[in-house]
Parts: structure tokens; C-alpha cells; sequence
């Protein structure tokens, strides 16, 4: 861990960092080595900014005001402070009544067998818990894995339809802590799976990934760096990857790129160079699942449009949708021709809030 994210950092060009995910201490290195803390680290500091199970804290950042139980837990992280800021087992009335409401919103629209199969399937970093009795049998689940679940089963049931190989070659730009790339790795056992994100959040799937999947072959920036981009070319579950060096892709490359709930937090030059590769790298029938936010205040007061977005003229709806999980979120699952559009994608889109 420590190693991959000196080097990322080290090689970090300027500008990657937007003020929405400037909240690492400047000494992060001091987290990692802190193995302990890592146990729970869905459960901790560790993991805000990117856990829905810790949601009450994370919002206290942007309101100012309401500190749940009275810690900051931001500034716990900042101090390297790494008590469990949950319990183990779901407690509060609140989180079982909204455990229970996105269970009824999910259940018919995914289906039992889908839910028990992929909730839940790692307890590395020590995930909170809840236990839902149902007639056919108990389904641990928190929060952010519901969320999770949903929005795999959206993008499974494209990719199961449309992928034109059982070896696809998966992206995932933004992945949190990696919950929902190691469901699809669980679904595609045979992919070869590429995950882009910043020094410290790569730390962070170094960790999940590595426990979660001990026996697989995880490539890293020193692979790259040392053997150039033939590494492409080789054979491996993961590789983790800083999110500038999705330049080093080659054309044609990915079956299927995935960003959820992410897109919305960069800048839009940051945006803009991410679309450039994505344009370029999703082979012919390769999908895009771009699930994010209709319309957000950046921290530097840019507006991040989902509509506006730099498609090319490439692209095709497969999915889109209000997500069923929050109003303000498109599901969005986009095919790659080989021609252009009859009908640009931003064109199809236009009618997308905002107004």
C-alpha cells in the first residue's frame, strides 16, 4: 500500500485534486501505516467521503453545524484518530427503517437471489451490519451495499446482455473503496478489472482488493512504469492505477468503463480529460456507465452538468433514468458504435434537468 502510494503521489501531476476530495491529511502516509485502524475502516475515519454507512458524518462537513454525537469526524482524520465512529450491528431505529426502505425499493426490481448473492460478499474493513429476515432467508446488508447492489444489477443486466466476451476488460473511474468492482469481478471471474483513482483512494482499493481477493494477480503503477504498456497485454485480475495514467490505454481497449456518483466531484478539466480516453478506449458494443448527479456546485463554483458532459458522437442509450434510489442521480448506460449517432447523445439528453 505504502509503496504504490508514494509512487502515485510522487508522479501526481498538478491540478488532479479537486476541492471536494482535498480532505486527506497532508501526512496520509501516517494512516497507512496504521494497520490496526484498518480492520474497521468502514467503520472509521478511514473511509469518509466515500461510505454511505457513514453518511451523518460525512454531511456534518458540508453543513457546519450538526456534528452527529458531537465528533467531528473529519477532523478526527486529520488527527489520525481512528475510533469506530458506528457500531458493528445496525442499532438506530433511523438506519433500520432506511435499511428496510431501500430493501423494498430494490427487492422487486432485482430480486432476492441477485440481493443474497452479491450483499455483503467481503467483510474486509469490518462493514456494518444489518440482518433482514425474509420468508426465503436472512440478507445482511448496510446502506452503502444496497446502494451498491442496485446499481450493479443495473449495469450487470446491460453488460450480461451486450458483452461479446466471458474475459471482458472492466474500468471503473472513481471506485470508493472498490465495493462494487469486486461484485463484478465475483460476476465476471474472468476480467480483467482496471480501477483509476486518486493516491490516497488507491490505498484504500489496495487494501479491499488485496484481502478481498488474496490469490489474484493486482499489477500497479511500478508495473507500468517498469514494463511500459505491455502490461495491457498481460494477464491479471486487478491493476490500480492513478486516474491521470488512463492516458496509457490503449484505442479499443475496455469492454465497459464505470463512474457512479463521481464524475460530479471533479472539476471539468478533470471531466474533460476523463472523456477524452473514455471516448477512445471503449471498443465497438463497449458500454459506459456514467450514473451520476444532474446538476452540482462544484467547490470552485464550476456548474457539474451531467447533461453537458463531452460524449462524442459515438454513443447510444441503453439505460436512462432517474435512479429509483435518489431523484437526483441518472442512471445512464451508454452502447459504443462503430458509427455516429443518428442522434447525439447531448441532444437525447437535453431534457435532462436542469432546465
Amino acid at each position: 500500500m505504502l509503496e504504490n502510494f508514494n509512487l502515485t503521489k510522487e508522479n501526481m501531476p498538478p491540478g488532479q485534486k479537486s476541492g471536494h476530495w482535498d480532505v486527506f491529511p497532508e501526512d496520509y502516509d501516517k494512516s497507512i501505516n496504521s494497520i490496526d485502524n484498518w480492520k474497521t475502516f468502514l467503520r472509521n475515519p478511514l473511509s469518509l467521503g466515500f461510505n454511505d454507512a457513514l453518511i451523518n458524518y460525512d454531511n456534518s462537513r458540508f453543513s457546519g453545524q450538526h456534528l452527529p454525537n458531537g465528533i467531528n469526524a473529519w477532523e478526527r482524520r486529520k488527527a489520525h484518530d481512528y475510533q469506530d465512529l458506528i457500531e458493528e450491528s445496525i442499532s438506530s431505529q433511523d438506519d433500520m427503517n432506511t435499511v428496510a426502505t431501500l430493501i423494498n425499493i430494490i427487492l422487486p426490481i432485482c430480486g432476492l437471489d441477485f440481493i443474497k448473492k452479491y450483499s455483503l460478499d467481503s467483510y474486509v474493513g469490518s462493514p456494518q451490519k444489518f440482518s433482514i429476515n425474509h420468508k426465503l432467508g436472512s440478507i445482511y446488508c448496510n446502506i452503502h451495499d444496497l446502494s451498491l447492489i442496485y446499481y450493479f444489477w443495473q449495469i450487470s443486466r446491460s453488460a450480461d446482455m451486450l458483452f461479446e466476451t466471458d474475459a471482458p476488460v472492466i474500468a471503473e473511474i472513481g471506485p470508493g473503496y472498490g465495493g462494487l468492482i469486486t461484485k463484478a469481478k465475483k460476476r465476471y471471474p474472468k476480467a480483467r478489472i482496471i480501477l483509476f483513482d486518486l493516491p490516497e483512494l488507491s490505498a484504500v482499493q489496495t487494501y479491499y482488493i488485496h484481502n478481498t481477493y488474496p490469490n489474484s494477480r493486482i499489477l500497479y503503477l511500478k508495473d507500468l512504469l517498469e514494463r511500459g504498456n505491455k502490461v495491457f497485454d498481460e494477464k491479471f485480475d486487478f491493476m490500480i492505477l492513478p486516474g491521470w495514467m488512463i492516458d496509457k490505454v490503449p484505442n479499443q481497449y475496455f469492454d465497459l468503463v464505470i463512474n457512479i456518483r463521481s464524475m460530479m466531484e471533479m472539476s471539468l478539466e478533470i471531466i474533460d480529460f476523463y472523456f477524452k480516453h473514455i471516448n477512445r478506449s471503449v471498443k465497438n458494443n463497449g458500454l459506459f456507465a456514467c450514473i451520476n448527479r444532474y446538476h452540482k456546485k462544484s467547490h470552485s463554483e464550476e456548474d457539474i452538468i451531467m447533461k453537458h458532459y463531452p460524449f462524442d458522437e459515438f454513443w447510444v442509450p441503453v439505460i436512462s433514468q432517474t435512479s429509483l434510489l435518489q431523484n437526483h442521480i441518472h442512471d445512464l448506460i451508454l452502447k459504443k458504435q462503430s458509427v455516429k449517432s443518428d442522434f447525439h447523445i447531448r441532444d437525447i439528453l437535453k431534457s435532462l434537468p436542469p432546465s
